[in-house]
């Protein structure tokens, strides 16, 4: 069988990144960085799709939404630009999916198994939210388009700041965890995300705009106490703000309509994943340094 040429952009990004490792034996691929063609930019779309044939778009790209840094003023336009000029000039049968986000349901509020027919009930307060938000109301009557909105998404090389790897990082380095305020996520491991996607390049689905999240939700807590307990020597655990923040999680129904025999990885096993991968890490340094 001829390989499909499927467009990653962001693939220098967590999860481009990561779907960039999954898919690379199975598909030609075509990761340009934003250093190559800036995706709100019509002209350098344009061009690219003229040089490049695409059969199918994976577009991981977008501004904002990292957890402590203030989205740019234009981060609203920037993000829906680029959507736009993707589907300007993709071919009509062209696939794209595109990912959305929990934030796009208004973070500022509790979200417990929001579902994806609540978008636009609540506008977002933060700017990469309301682009979402945005792009979702723009899709979603395209039968070419589908959206996956994550909710947390952790897995190999995410963000040191993250708190999966924050909190290993800590009990490997036998430190204190501090947690400012417990919340509750539906945290979704990146190979389950990476199958996800496999399955919709592969399948049309009937739905464009998924939730892909575990069934099973946890808090930041519990996962601190799972990681906690990978050693002997357990480190102390510190809440500075002993009031639960606002839950983040989504109703998972649609998917699992989708993929009715998806199998999720318990977040222990992941989390134990994530822990081998540093340990692995960190005595490699070792050997080279002696």
């Amino acid at each position: 069988m001829i390989k499909k040429n499927v467009l990653i952009t962001g693939s220098g990004g967590f999860i481009g990144k990561n779907l960039k490792e999954y898919l690379k034996d199975k598909y030609n691929l075509l990761t340009p960085r934003s250093f190559e063609i800036d995706l709100t930019n019509l002209k350098q779309v344009e061009k690219y799709f003229e040089e490049n044939k695409i059969d199918f778009i994976i577009h991981c790209a977008s501004t904002g939404g990292a957890r402590g840094i203030a989205d740019k003023d234009t981060t609203v336009e920037d993000n829906v630009a680029m959507v736009d000029n993707i589907l300007k000039y993709k071919c009509d049968d062209t696939r794209v999916i595109l990912f959305g986000s929990g934030a796009m349901y208004d973070k500022s509020r509790n979200l417990h198994k929001v579902k994806e027919d609540e978008i636009g009930n609540f506008v977002p307060e933060d700017l990469y939210g309301k682009s979402k938000m945005l792009i979702a109301e723009k899709i979603k009557n395209r039968k070419d388009v589908l959206m996956l909105n994550i909710f947390a998404c952790y897995g190999y090389g995410e963000k040191e700041s993250r708190f999966p790897t924050y909190t290993i990082k800590r009990v490997i380095e036998n430190k204190t965890i501090e947690i400012n305020q417990n919340v509750i996520f539906d945290y979704l491991w990146v190979e389950d995300m990476e199958k996800i996607v496999h399955h919709f390049i592969e399948y049309k689905p009937k739905n464009n705009i998924i939730n892909i999240t575990p069934t099973k939700s946890i808090s930041i807590l519990e996962i601190a106490k799972i990681v906690n307990g990978f050693e002997n020597n357990k480190v102390d655990i510190i809440i500075k703000n002993k009031v639960m923040n606002n839950e983040y999680t989504g109703d998972n129904s649609i998917l699992l309509s989708e993929i009715p025999n998806i199998k999720f990885t318990d977040v222990k096993q992941g989390l134990k994943n994530l822990y081998n991968y540093y340990s692995s890490q960190i005595k490699q340094k070792g050997m080279k340094n002696e």
